[in-house]
C-alpha cells in the first residue's frame, strides 16, 4: 500500500537516513511567506487555485478567503497529511490549543506540549473522518516517536516566531478569525497531486495559481519556462499567478543582492520576464512585522492572464 512506504519514508527521516539528501520529505510547518499581505491581490471567492507548500498555509489561508475548488501540487508525499493534520485540528482544538499543539515556541518560550500524544488522541478521531490515511500515517508516528524526535527530523521549523506566524496567515491572526475558519472548516475539500511542478503537464484549468518562493531556488530560464507551460495550458482566461516571493528586497535598478540567486537580480529579471511582470507588490517581511517596522522589504511578483 502507498500508506505503507510514506511511512517507511517517514521512517528513514525520523531516523536521519535521509537528512541532507532528500529534505523535500520533511514538512515545513508554517509559511514562511507574508500569504496576509498578498493574498487580497487575489480573487479567490468561489474561484479555482492551484498551489504549492506543504505547510498547507497556502490552503487555509485560501478557503478563509472563500475559495472552494483547490488543489494543492507538492512533491512531498506527507503534504497532504500534514494538512489534514491541521485540519483536523481546527476542528478539535480551541485557539489556544491549536498553538499548544503546532506551534514550536509561544511568546519566545519552547513549547513543552508541541505534539503531545493526549492532544494528537483528541483530534485524532476527526483526523479519521476526515482521510483515512492521514490518520493512520500520523497515528503510526505520534505512538513510536515523540514530539521531539519529530519536531527535529520531520518537521522543517523555517519559521518559528509565533507573532509573526500570526501576521502571516489570517485564519491565525486572532481568536476571532480562527474561530471563523473552524466555523466552516468541516466542509474544505482540496485535491492533491504529488508531482514535481517543473513536470506538471496537463491541461487542468485554474484561476489561480500560487508559486510560493520557488524563485528563489531556480534560474530565471527555468522560471520563466514554468511560467509558459502554466500560463498556456492551465491558467483561465483573466487568471492570475502568484510567481515570486523574494524576501528583503526593493524593485529597483541598483538592487543586485544575493548574486547566488537570480530573481535578486532586478534588473536583468526585470528584462527577462517583462512578458510575465503584470504588478508586483511589497508586503510587510520577517524583520518588519517582528520589530513592529513601518516598512515592506518583502517583495511579490504577478502575471495576470
Amino acid at each position: 500500500m502507498k500508506i505503507d512506504n510514506n511511512l517507511v519514508l517517514a521512517k528513514d527521516v525520523l531516523s536521519n537516513l535521509c537528512l541532507g539528501k532528500d529534505l523535500y520529505k520533511r514538512i515545513y510547518s508554517f509559511t514562511t511567506e507574508n500569504i496576509n499581505g498578498y493574498i487580497d491581490y487575489f480573487d479567490l471567492k468561489n474561484k479555482s487555485l492551484l498551489t504549492v507548500g506543504s505547510s498547507g498555509d497556502q490552503i487555509l489561508n485560501a478557503y478563509y478567503k472563500g475559495c472552494r475548488d483547490i488543489t494543492l501540487l507538492d512533491i512531498n508525499p506527507f503534504a497532504s497529511y500534514y494538512i489534514n493534520l491541521k485540519i483536523a485540528g481546527i476542528i478539535s482544538f480551541n485557539y489556544s490549543e491549536f498553538q499548544d499543539f503546532f506551534f514550536k515556541f509561544i511568546d519566545e518560550t519552547v513549547n513543552q506540549k508541541r505534539y503531545n500524544l493526549e492532544m494528537f488522541n483528541k483530534l485524532s478521531g476527526n483526523l479519521k473522518a476526515i482521510d483515512y490515511d492521514s490518520f493512520y500515517f500520523f497515528d503510526k508516528i505520534f505512538h513510536e516517536y515523540n514530539m521531539q524526535k519529530i519536531s527535529d527530523y520531520l518537521m522543517l521549523d523555517d519559521q518559528t516566531n509565533s507573532k509573526i506566524i500570526k501576521e502571516f496567515n489570517n485564519y491565525l491572526h486572532d481568536e476571532k478569525s480562527y474561530n471563523l475558519l473552524k466555523n466552516k472548516i468541516n466542509n474544505i475539500r482540496f485535491k492533491f497531486i504529488l508531482e514535481n511542478i517543473f513536470s506538471f503537464y496537463n491541461n487542468l484549468k485554474f484561476d489561480n495559481i500560487f508559486l510560493s518562493n520557488f524563485c528563489t531556488i531556480v534560474g530565471i530560464l527555468t522560471l520563466r519556462d514554468l511560467l509558459i507551460n502554466l500560463s498556456s495550458n492551465n491558467l483561465n482566461n483573466q487568471g492570475s499567478i502568484q510567481f515570486a516571493y523574494i524576501w528583503n528586497t526593493d524593485f529597483n535598478d541598483n538592487s543586485e543582492n544575493y548574486d547566488l540567486k537570480e530573481i535578486y537580480r532586478m534588473p536583468a529579471t526585470r528584462a527577462f520576464l517583462k512578458n510575465f511582470i503584470s504588478e508586483y507588490h511589497y508586503v510587510k517581511g520577517e524583520y518588519d512585522t517582528l520589530f513592529d517596522k513601518d516598512c515592506k522589504s518583502d517583495l511579490i511578483l504577478i502575471y495576470r492572464k
